[in-house]
């Protein structure tokens, strides 16, 4: 895993846990606390690599993966655009629903012939649209599906969303009325773009799910497993030996693939989208499982609301759905598989 600056990291294990409660409250991070991210350098993480974005992602997961989403999007944004130190929503989604991106393409760009267009149409799950300082935007051009790229201004119209998952990360319903914009991509590839930037999304979820593991069973192992049952610490029980290294092993796995993917990435300037959707499944499949792990520890304790690993339980759900339903993915990992297999025994 790649390394980060120690001002950051110090940033991250001991800033962002004293916030991360009010802004699930809250569903917000203050302007003032994202104007110290921005001075710490979160926003500016180009530099550091890809894997540098995603060690960040993973150090503020343990307590907050509304913030480490905010984080990520914005890697992602800055790696496309080039623009660093700025909040980047990438809004792709529409209100008939995000599966079948092509499908449910109904925000338009009318455009001149220097990739200067006007955007309408209306977009939903808007990642860091609360927040954003620019907006990426996935609009039917003149020559088909395109991105664009558009500084926050007043033809943009944002509703944040009360979820239940990722409180405080900004996700918004966005309205584009006439707004500015400037076209990113290749005239009627944008739907490829896009996706390159789900990848991102799918590998960081990976990132997301290693800090929810790490925070869940740091929190049980400080509240639970030194007492003792039966005049026994809980640690000694083989059955709770087994639970932490299943999840243990989980996590060396899950973060083997993402070194491996980032060092690809860094070699072919492309992420593999085989690696992204291995990625996006084992998230849920670890985040879910750990913090079950650290409820179950905690015993009654751990139905208690408001608590850390009631925060982690209900974010670490949205890893199945977010950035592609666990069950397309599953799909397109079987047929990637079933491909290479029949040509094993050709």
């Amino acid at each position: 895993m790649s390394e980060l600056p120690k001002d950051i990291e110090n940033f991250l294990l001991n800033e962002v846990p004293k916030i991360a409660k009010q802004v699930d409250e809250k569903n917000e991070v203050p302007k003032e606390f994202l104007e110290k991210m921005k001075g710490v350098g979160l926003f500016n993480l180009r530099k550091n690599g890809l894997g540098g974005i995603y060690k960040a992602v993973r150090l503020a997961s343990r307590s907050s993966p509304a913030i480490a989403h905010v984080i990520m999007i914005s890697g992602s944004g800055s790696l496309k655009s080039g623009i660093d130190n700025s909040i980047f929503s990438v809004t792709i989604t529409e209100p008939g629903g995000g599966t079948d991106i092509k499908g449910n393409l109904k925000t338009v760009a009318e455009e001149d012939s220097e990739g200067n267009a006007i955007i309408n149409g209306e977009k939903v799950f808007g990642s860091n649209a609360l927040y954003a300082d620019y907006f990426i935007i996935l609009a039917q051009g003149p020559q088909g599906p395109t991105l664009y790229l558009a500084e926050r201004q007043d033809n943009i119209k944002i509703k944040p969303m009360d979820l239940i998952s990722f409180r405080g990360a900004g996700i918004s319903n966005v309205i584009y009325e006439n707004t500015k914009a400037k076209r990113i991509s290749q005239p009627g590839k944008g739907l490829r773009e896009a996706l390159e930037l789900i990848n991102y999304g799918r590998l960081g979820y990976g990132s997301i799910a290693l800090g929810i593991a790490e925070g869940a069973l740091e929190e049980a192992g400080k509240n639970a497993l030194s007492k003792k049952i039966f005049n026994k610490e809980l640690s000694e029980y083989q059955s709770i030996k087994w639970m932490y290294a299943e999840i243990e092993i989980k996590i060396k796995l899950l973060e083997s693939l993402i070194d491996n993917a980032v060092k690809k990435y860094e070699k072919n300037n492309l992420l593999d989208p085989l690696d992204a959707a291995i990625s996006k499944v084992s998230s849920g499949e670890l985040a879910q499982r750990a913090t079950w792990i650290g409820i179950q520890l905690l015993g009654g304790r751990g139905f208690t609301a408001g608590t850390l690993l009631e925060r982690l339980n209900r974010d670490a759900r949205v890893l199945d759905i977010g950035e592609g339903a666990r069950e397309v993915l599953l799909d397109f990992i079987g047929d990637q598989a079933i491909k290479q297999y029949k040509q094993a025994l050709i």
